[in-house]
């Protein structure tokens, strides 16, 4: 997905917030989805495409902090800029410090959202080529690479992970054939470019 590609998503329980931020970024050539709360966001999220995320902090239901830590169960990376009033500027900074890749106080300049939003559409462009392949795979599928990758017999790996042994040689069976690799080898290598190396076997028992 190139930068272009990368869409914005709002989320702000001020309806008003929402009308001028989607039509601000439409004007910047960013056009974005509206959401009315976290918890609407997440009820749709296995059905949107990675993006960047403009989230206020304090929100009925799941706040802004929350949002982090569901994004981060269910393995999604989108860039978030967190916006906040004067009131809510440490949830703000707690924000930072989950994750969030810039921070705004409410007002701002309509030039400072569209530089926040733009180089996050950057960032997640880079993240993507970095990580594409990571993407592309399943939670099943980088566990099982990781542990190939750590040198796992299918036995070990299958012991690790509760699946046969046999279901782990289909894993890396996909796995050659999802990536292009040509041999367990290459697709060793590829993993690690993507920085799927494991800390260790345990790791993955969890």
């Amino acid at each position: 997905m190139s930068e272009l590609d990368c869409p914005v998503y709002i989320i702000d329980d001020e309806p008003e917030m929402c009308r001028s931020l989607a039509l601000l970024l439409a004007t910047g050539g960013m056009p974005a989805r509206s959401f009315g709360s976290a918890d609407l966001f997440l009820d749709t999220l296995d059905h949107l495409a990675t993006g960047v995320i403009v989230c206020d902090v304090l929100m009925p239901g799941t706040s802004g902090i929350e949002l982090f830590e569901h994004l981060h169960r269910r393995d999604r990376h989108d860039p978030v800029v967190v916006i906040a009033g004067h009131a809510d500027v440490p949830l703000a900074v707690e924000a930072m410090r989950a994750g969030a890749v810039d921070f705004l106080e409410k007002p701002f300049e309509s030039d400072v959202i569209l530089d926040a939003v733009t180089s996050a559409r950057r960032r997640s462009d880079n993240d993507e080529k970095k990580n594409g392949l990571s993407h592309r795979l399943s939670r099943r599928e980088r566990q099982v690479l990781e542990l190939v990758i750590a040198g796992a017999t299918s036995k070990e790996a299958a012991r690790q992970l509760g699946i046969s042994p046999r279901t782990v040689e289909t894993y890396r069976t996909k796995l050659i054939e999802k990536t292009g690799a040509r041999s367990t080898a290459q697709l060793v290598r590829l993993g690690l470019e993507a920085g799927l190396a494991s800390a260790g076997l345990p790791h993955l028992a969890s």
